[in-house]
C-alpha cells in the first residue's frame, strides 16, 4: 500500500543537544512566567471560591502557556484534548479552545520557503504566487498560484525551520514523559502511548512526501463515492517542502446555509458514508476532518482537505471498531463494554471490569432511539468518562480514530441538524462490515 502506516513515523534524525538545551530554556521561561501570572490568582480563587473555580482558572492558564509555547504544543493540546479517558473533562474542554490562529508567513519568509521548495524540486514551475495566503497553519501556508502552463493551483509551502523546531519540542516531550512515568500518580496511565501517538501524528504532518502518498491513497479509497472530492495532487512539482493541488475556489464554511434542506441532508449523509468507508472498509482514516478541512459546495460535493494526519488501522482495531458500532446499533451494551476492554492498555486486576460492563450496558440502553435524538459526540464523551472513572485507558490506535468519527458526525450535523445518524449508519451496514 502506498500510504504508509502512521506508526511507522519516527524522528528519523537525532536532535542536537544544543538545540534541545536552547529550546528547554525558552520553554521553562514561558512556563515560569505563566506560573507566576496564574499561580497567585489560582490560590486566591481556591480560598475565595473553592477548588472547582481555582481548577478552571489553572486550566485556562495552562492553555495560554500551550498557545505561547508555539505550534508543537498547540497541536499536542488539540489532539490530546480528545482523550477524555486520560485527562479531566474540564481540562479537555479548555484545551479544545486551542486553535491554529497563526499569522501567515511574512513575505520574505514565504519567498524563502518558495526558494527552498524550488531547490528541492526543480520541476516546480511556478509563474505567479499571490502574496496573501488563502489558509495559514502552524506547519504551512497555502497560496493561490499559477503554473507556467497557466493552470491555477493551490500551493502549500512549509514554513522555514519548522521541522527542526517541532522535532526538538517532541524530543523534549518524550523525555518529560519518561521522567513523569516515575511519579506515583502517573503510574498506570498510558502517557508514553499517548505522547508517542501524538508525536507520530505531528511528524506525519511535517512529512510532505507522506502527505502526498496519503492524498493519493485517500482519493482511491473514496473514489466510489461520487460526491466526495479530494483535490488532485500534482506529483511532479510537489516535493518535501511544498505540495501542489488543484485549486478549488470559493470554499466557504457558510455554504450549507444557502442550500436547500434536502441537499444539506444528502451532503451530510455523504460525509457519514465517507466516514464509514474509511473506518470500516479500508481502515484508512483521515483523523483531522474538522470544519476547516471539510467543506461542501453547491454542486453538491463534499471536499476533503489536508491529509497529513491519516492513519492505517491495524486489522484488529478496524474489526473492533466496526463491531463496537454494530453492537451499539443492536443495543448490545455488554458486548460494547467487552470491546472497550479488549482495546484497552494494561487492564490490571484492580479494575472493576464487571462494574464497567454493567455501566456500559446501562449507557447503551439509554442511548437507544431514533438517530436524530442520539448525539454521537455526547455518547462518545460519556464512554470516555466511564473509562476514566474505572481506570481503563483505550489504546491510541482505537481512541483517536473513534474521536475522528465523533468529529465527523458533529460536522455532518452542522450541515444538516436533523440527520438521522442510525438510519444513515444502517445504509453503511456496519454489522456486515466488521468482518470485511
Amino acid at each position: 500500500m502506498e500510504a504508509e502506516r502512521q506508526d511507522d513515523t519516527s524522528t528519523d534524525r537525532p536532535v542536537p543537544g544544543w538545540r534541545l538545551l536552547i529550546r528547554l530554556v525558552v520553554i521553562l521561561s514561558i512556563v515560569g512566567w505563566e506560573s507566576a501570572r496564574t499561580g497567585p490568582a489560582t490560590l486566591f480563587r481556591r480560598i475565595a471560591r473553592g477548588r472547582s473555580d481555582a481548577r478552571r482558572h489553572g486550566y485556562r492558564g495552562l492553555v495560554r502557556a500551550l498557545q505561547n509555547l508555539g505550534p508543537t504544543f498547540v497541536k499536542f493540546g488539540q489532539i490530546s484534548s480528545t482523550r477524555r479517558d486520560t485527562m479531566p473533562a474540564e481540562l479537555c474542554d479548555a484545551m479544545a479552545d486551542l486553535h491554529d490562529a497563526v499569522r501567515p508567513m511574512r513575505r520574505k519568509h514565504a519567498e524563502a520557503a518558495l526558494r527552498e521548495a524550488r531547490l528541492a524540486r526543480p520541476a516546480l514551475a511556478i509563474a505567479e504566487v499571490e502574496p496573501d495566503a488563502v489558509a495559514s497553519g502552524s506547519i504551512a501556508c497555502v497560496y493561490r498560484a499559477v503554473l507556467e502552463d497557466g493552470q491555477v493551483v493551490a500551493l502549500k509551502l512549509k514554513r522555514p525551520g519548522i521541522d527542526d523546531r517541532m522535532r526538538a519540542d517532541l524530543e523534549l516531550l518524550r523525555l518529560l514523559v519518561k521522567v513523569s512515568q516515575r511519579m506515583p500518580k502517573m503510574r498506570g496511565m498510558p502517557m508514553a502511548d499517548l505522547v508517542g501517538y501524538v508525536s507520530r501524528a505531528i511528524l506525519g504532518q511535517l512529512d510532505f512526501e507522506r502527505e502526498a502518498a496519503n492524498v493519493r491513497h485517500l482519493a482511491r479509497c473514496l473514489a466510489g463515492i461520487p460526491a466526495v472530492r479530494v483535490p488532485a495532487l500534482h506529483p511532479e512539482p510537489s516535493g518535501p517542502q511544498c505540495l501542489v493541488f488543484d485549486y478549488i475556489p470559493d470554499l466557504d464554511a457558510t455554504t450549507p446555509d444557502s442550500l436547500p434542506a434536502q441537499t444539506r441532508r444528502d451532503l451530510a449523509a455523504t460525509v457519514l458514508a465517507a466516514a464509514y468507508r474509511m473506518m470500516f472498509v479500508d481502515g484508512f482514516v483521515h483523523c483531522d476532518l474538522h470544519p476547516g478541512n471539510l467543506y461542501v459546495t453547491p454542486e453538491p460535493q463534499v471536499v476533503l482537505l489536508d491529509a497529513g494526519y491519516c492513519v492505517q488501522l491495524p486489522d484488529r482495531v478496524r474489526a473492533l471498531l466496526a463491531e463496537f458500532f454494530a453492537q451499539l446499533v443492536a443495543g448490545n451494551g455488554r458486548r460494547c463494554g467487552e470491546i472497550v476492554l479488549e482495546s484497552a492498555v494494561d487492564v490490571g486486576p484492580q479494575v472493576d471490569t464487571d462494574g464497567f460492563i454493567a455501566a456500559m450496558t446501562e449507557l447503551v440502553a439509554g442511548a437507544a432511539g431514533p438517530g436524530n435524538r442520539f448525539d454521537m459526540a455526547e455518547f462518545g464523551n460519556a464512554v470516555f468518562e466511564l473509562q476514566q472513572r474505572f481506570g481503563i485507558y483505550a489504546a491510541s490506535d482505537f481512541a483517536f480514530p473513534l474521536m475522528s468519527l465523533l468529529v465527523l458526525e458533529g460536522t455532518a450535523r452542522g450541515i444538516s441538524p436533523d440527520l438521522d445518524f442510525q438510519q444513515v449508519g444502517a445504509a453503511g451496514r456496519p454489522t456486515d462490515l466488521h468482518n470485511a
